[in-house]
């Protein structure tokens, strides 16, 4: 007798990856890319990372961008260790961006987000053509 529906994701092996998979989401830098008219703009969720902590690199039609943040958090009673803490989190994601003008490419950081401008190398603004209504 079942007092409880059964759930899909409760079956044997399958509930692992479930699981792992979800633990690796949220893991994820989560990354906003949008396609304007004459660039890409391209917003990655960083918190708790410094600039210093940062890098991003174009080449060969892919953009990369790294980040890697290491805290030590020491509380001492009488040179005996109370508590001692220590995380590393570390993030790193590509994507293929292709006909960029790579010498324009600008970055900006702040609030913990990272703001990224790629301007496309083939846009030309045209100025239109006039349209009479008969």
């Amino acid at each position: 007798m079942s007092l409880l529906p059964k759930n899909e994701w409760l079956d044997g092996e399958d509930l692992v990856g479930r699981l792992m998979n979800t633990f690796w989401d949220d893991r994820k830098m989560s990354v906003d890319i949008r396609d304007l008219e004459d660039h890409y703009e391209i917003k990655a969720d960083l918190p708790g990372f410094e600039k210093p902590e940062i890098s991003v690199r174009y080449n060969n039609d892919i953009l990369s961008i790294d980040a890697e943040h290491t805290s030590e958090n020491e509380v001492k009673d009488d040179g005996h260790f109370v508590r001692r803490e220590r995380s590393n989190s570390a993030y790193h994601r590509q994507f293929v961006v292709k006909s960029i003008d790579e010498e324009k490419i600008t970055a900006a950081f702040e609030n913990g987000v990272l703001t990224l401008k790629l301007p496309k190398a083939d846009y030309e603004e045209k100025k239109g053509k006039a349209i009479t209504i008969d």
